[in-house]
This record gives structure tokens, sequence and C-alpha cells, in this order.
């Protein structure tokens, strides 16, 4: 299956890649783990957009991110 490239905003602005000042990503879930509570109930679950040109990963948990997929761009969300 091949990656959906997408642009993201945040609270409205776009983001761009820290690295390399990209601005298409590939959306993923992430579980995030936190050390020694693992069955607890404290875990996660957090969104990532992995830049497409570096790969740079960048996390985000609880944000407000709008998703915009480059071959539907009239579809958002």
């Amino acid at each position: 299956m091949s990656e959906v490239l997408e642009r993201v905003t945040i609270a409205g602005r776009p983001l761009v890649c820290t690295i390399c000042q990209g601005d298409t990503f590939v959306h993923r879930q992430l579980k995030l783990i936190t050390s020694g509570l693992a069955n607890s109930g404290f875990n996660k679950t957090g969104e990532a957009a992995v830049c497409a040109t570096c790969r740079y990963v960048h996390t985000f948990l609880g944000a407000e991110l709008t998703w915009t997929r480059l071959d539907r761009p009239e579809a958002q969300g």
C-alpha cells in the first residue's frame, strides 16, 4: 500500500518540517507507552506527521490537527 501524502494545519497554521522545511506529511497513529505504566491505563494515543521529504517524525498529543489529503484536497479531517 502506498503512502497517502497530506498537508497538516495546527490551529489554522500550516505545519512545516523543523528539519527540512517540507510541507507534505504521512499521517500515522502512535501508542505512547509510559515506562512502568504499560498496563495502568495511562498510555495515550497520539498522532505523527512523518515528513515526506526527510522522514522526520513530528509527534502530537491532544493537538487540533487538520489533515488534507493531496489526492483528494476537498476531503479534510
